[in-house]
């Protein structure tokens, strides 16, 4: 009798079972990942438990052998104190977990909290020196000034900016070449 109770209990928790729904990843953007997801999320924590970084992504793929991430939708902010401090986008980013260095290509944006800003198609972000680089064309907007170029080197905050090959510039409010008091 107990048998028979079982077994009608296991059936009906079968029957009521339901599959979880996975988001799968069809079609995969990059071959050869171990790991491959949608709606990548990753966040940092300082020690005091105050978060310092987040990292979103639409699809993220994960090579452990090569030690590197490839993240789709790219979407990366820096905190200080619960407020953002800057925000960097970008349709294709590669972190290199060896170098510690991150590749962005693809309508690449940087934009601190004081209003500065970076355009461009490519953007290397060298996570141990805190600088930024590319070879590629680049838009710099600072206190209402407008730099247009080719080739950049620049710190994360944006306060010192090389222009390699400068186009254009447009000036709207004060220098922003200037030192700072």
């Amino acid at each position: 009798m107990i048998r028979r109770i079982f077994v009608l209990f296991f059936l009906l928790a079968m029957v009521n079972c339901k599959d979880k729904e996975y988001l799968r990843i069809e079609v995969e953007k990059e071959s050869g990942s171990m790991i491959s997801m949608r709606n990548f999320s990753r966040s940092s924590y300082k020690e005091s438990g105050e978060l310092e970084w987040k990292l979103k992504g639409a699809e993220s793929y994960i090579f452990p052998k090569e030690n590197k991430t490839i993240v789709y939708g790219f979407e990366f902010k820096q905190l200080d104190k619960g407020n953002v401090t800057s925000a960097m986008t970008g349709e294709r980013g590669e972190i290199n977990h060896s170098t510690k260095t991150v590749v962005l290509n693809g309508k690449v944006r940087l934009k601190t909290n004081d209003g500065k800003y970076i355009e461009s198609e490519s953007l290397t972000y060298n996570l141990d020196e805190k600088t930024l680089s590319s070879e590629e064309d680049v838009l710099v907007y600072s206190d209402g000034t407008t730099i247009r170029g080719k080739g950049l080197r620049a710190d994360k905050s944006l306060n010192k900016f090389t222009i390699i090959q400068p186009k254009a510039v447009t000036i709207g409010g004060s220098n922003p070449l200037k030192d700072k008091p």
